[in-house]
């Protein structure tokens, strides 16, 4: 009875717009201390030893290194070398949002960094090419979730710890599928743009020019795409230490090399930093407690029964197919840190159940959250490019539905494919 209650009211908090992290606060806490009769101590306890994890330590700073790539200058580079390798496509400038955002991702490894900057950048190119602005905006919104796909990845080091798989293993392991999406999104944004901006006529010179042009004056942001692969690929960073460099560099670069970072720009840099991590810590500290509860509680054991059930008597395929059902809602209802520390602690058993490799169902598990990023209602990037390109919300809902499908057939194939997920790793 109590639980009921606890989570009725839990529920009735959300709907009212109460954040999600004071919502998980306060369940562990009335839950803790009135239902399972833990103490409250153990909140503070576990909370310090989730923080004090030194894979966690990349996160804010793959969101500081986001932050040093945009106010360095290396993000208008990236972009200049997007503009020239999809110069012969039609729709080429929402083409190269997507593009970009790619590039941009593979350095930050934030959704949200990368909707905000490509929503700054390029929102006002789409706008002058005749796109309409909640195109445009629900463009940048889908170009967005490829910031938590293509490696580094904040969520993939997020889900790694909580279900101790390897997140260099899961980093490697979203290489492949985030290109995949990438390429994809790309040719369907051209096809939706197409009679916007006609494709140019083929010269091949002026091309190649074009390309070698763009790619010298974008070297720097390139070489910081390259020291993380090969330092994760060959095993000469962890994430953390990937990430650390990554942070260095691009605050060496900004400083001495393009010398758009000023001293005193830093504190404001690194503040605004702080507050996205501000936000993703305490829901992790959090999830540690809201895992030992539905342990106590049993919760893992009734669901891997209930999906056990539904293998034996529909099949592993059927079962798959119910889990990513269960990620898309909620991922749609709710920010993907959440989805990863409510649902990955649930689903990955399941999934291990039904002998499917952990690093495969991480990446399928992150990408599916990804898509919740543009998934009404929640969708926070709709949400930050809203904000960024001065979009309304609704607009931008009634637009991005018609790339849900597309997403959503990604997803599908990663899921299918292991192969694209264990493409890096021929050990496993």
């Amino acid at each position: 009875m109590a639980l009921t209650l606890i989570s009725l009211s839990a529920a009735l908090l959300f709907v009212l717009g109460t954040p999600i992290v004071l919502l998980m606060a306060l369940w562990v806490a009335a839950t803790s201390y009135w239902v399972i009769d833990f103490p409250l101590a153990n909140m503070g306890v576990s909370s310090l030893d989730s923080l004090k994890s030194f894979a966690f330590l990349a996160v804010p700073l793959f969101i500081a290194t986001g932050d040093f790539l945009t106010a360095g200058g290396l993000s208008q580079k990236l972009i200049g070398l997007s503009k020239s390798l999809v110069a012969l496509l039609p729709g080429r400038t929402a083409a190269t949002t997507i593009l970009a955002s790619g590039l941009f991702s593979a350095v930050s490894g934030s959704n949200a960094a990368t909707a905000a900057t490509m929503g700054q950048l390029m929102g006002p190119e789409m706008t002058r090419t005749g796109i309409k602005p909640d195109l445009a905006g629900a463009i940048v919104a889908a170009g967005g979730t490829l910031g938590v796909v293509i490696p580094p990845s904040t969520i993939f080091i997020i889900y790694g710890i909580t279900m101790g798989v390897s997140p260099v293993d899961l980093n490697l392991g979203g290489m492949l599928p985030g290109i995949v999406m990438m390429l994809i999104l790309i040719g369907f944004c051209a096809y939706l743009t197409r009679k916007n901006e006609p494709a140019d006529r083929f010269i091949p010179m002026t091309l190649l020019k074009n390309v070698v042009r763009e790619t010298g004056a974008a070297s720097l942001g390139l070489i910081a795409v390259a020291i993380l692969f090969f330092g994760l690929y060959l095993g000469w960073f962890s994430s953390t230490e990937a990430a650390g460099v990554a942070t260095i560099y691009c605050l060496v670069v900004g400083l001495w090399v393009t010398r758009q970072i000023k001293w005193h720009n830093i504190p404001g840099i690194l503040q605004a930093s702080a507050a996205i991590t501000g936000i993703i810590a305490p829901m992790v500290a959090f999830s540690l407690q809201f895992q030992q509860i539905i342990s106590v509680m049993e919760v893992q054991s009734a669901v891997a029964a209930f999906l056990g059930g539904v293998a034996r008597d529909h099949g592993t395929a059927v079962t798959v197919i119910a889990m990513m059902a269960i990620i898309l809602i909620a991922g749609a209802i709710t920010e993907s840190v959440a989805v990863v520390l409510i649902l990955a602690p649930i689903l990955g058993p399941v999934a291990t159940g039904l002998n499917i490799d952990p690093v495969h169902w991480g990446v399928a598990f992150v990408v599916g959250t990804s898509i919740g990023f543009v998934t009404p209602p929640y969708g926070l990037n709709l949400f930050v490019t809203s904000a960024v390109m001065g979009v309304p919300y609704g607009d931008l809902v009634r637009r991005i539905m018609v790339f849900i499908v597309p997403l959503l057939l990604i997803w599908a194939l990663i899921v299918a494919f292991p192969w694209l997920t264990l493409a890096f790793l021929p050990a496993r």
